[in-house]
């Protein structure tokens, strides 16, 4: 179509003829809802062979002894130049140590002086009686009291001054006439209903002993479900220490067998460091002999 005639005549109002349907009746289906059909397919993927790998059955007729080679290495004989030096170094120190405790025991030693004798006319000790405390008072609690005095007398002095300052008004002049009044008969008197107050004591007593009663019934309730709990809380318990209790054998153990190989490797000789004066010139003669 060309643009002109689309203008005149737009395809979207074209009458659209659709194709006729049959009346006939629409027959239900089940949606498989919740069955066999709605699941995904499964597929079972061929599983490997199993091979059962076996340990050996142990022979428990004796125990387990490993085999070990017994070597014997003989170490040669070697002394350091330093061990002289030490030895005799440490003996100069025995020696000093046992001198200064020789010192500080002899220091320590306590003799006493001998007793004098030839005076028997020594004055004799004398007594005092023992000392009695005596009353006494404190200049703090004197100015103590002294204050409190001087204070109250304050307070009062400024109380009757503010008394005294007050204003007083004078009161307004009465200008009507008193009338004298007859007095009027009193009324007849009528007995008034009355209660006593142990008729309400009673009512709030009967009152306060109900609640009391529901309290010692709820306290009594609540006590004897805590010691339901608590037996069967005691009773859990020892079925679980006994179940505990219960002997479990350990299950044989392997692991993985130590074969122990001997080492080419000579034994470690060792060599002074060769550290001071005295030492190296040891070695400078060493070498030179050498």
């Amino acid at each position: 179509l060309s643009v002109q005639q689309f203008l005149e005549n737009p395809t979207r109002f074209d009458a659209k003829t659709g194709k006729l349907r049959s009346n006939t009746l629409t027959v239900p289906k089940s949606p498989y809802l919740r069955t066999k059909y709605r699941s995904k397919p499964t597929t079972i993927l061929p599983s490997p062979t199993h091979v059962i790998k076996a340990n050996p059955v142990p022979d428990y007729k004796e125990p387990y002894r490993p085999v070990i080679e017994h070597r014997l290495i003989e170490l040669p004989m070697f002394s350091l130049p330093g061990e002289e030096i030490s030895k005799r170094k440490s003996q100069e120190i025995e020696e000093r140590i046992r001198q200064e405790n020789e010192k500080m025991e002899k220091m320590r030693e306590f003799k006493a002086q001998p007793l004098p004798t030839g005076f028997h006319n020594c004055p004799t000790r004398p007594y005092y009686s023992p000392t009695h405390p005596k009353p006494f008072a404190l200049l703090t609690n004197d100015r103590g009291e002294k204050y409190q005095r001087e204070f109250y007398e304050k307070v009062r002095k400024e109380q009757e001054y503010y008394k005294e300052n007050r204003f007083h008004a004078q009161p307004l002049p009465n200008f009507k006439r008193e009338v004298p009044r007859k007095p009027e008969c009193p009324p007849p008197t009528e007995p008034i209903g009355f209660f006593f107050f142990t008729d309400t004591r009673m009512e709030e007593r009967h009152i306060y002993d109900e609640h009391r009663r529901f309290r010692e019934k709820e306290a009594e309730e609540q006590r004897l479900a805590e010691i339901r709990e608590k037996e069967i809380r005691n009773a859990a318990e020892i079925r679980r220490l006994r179940a505990n209790l219960v002997h479990h054998a350990q299950p044989i153990r392997y692991y993985t067998p130590i074969n122990i190989k001997p080492s080419n490797k000579k034994p470690t000789r060792p060599i002074s460091p060769m550290i001071g004066e005295k030492r190296r010139k040891y070695r400078d003669s060493l070498s030179k002999h050498v």
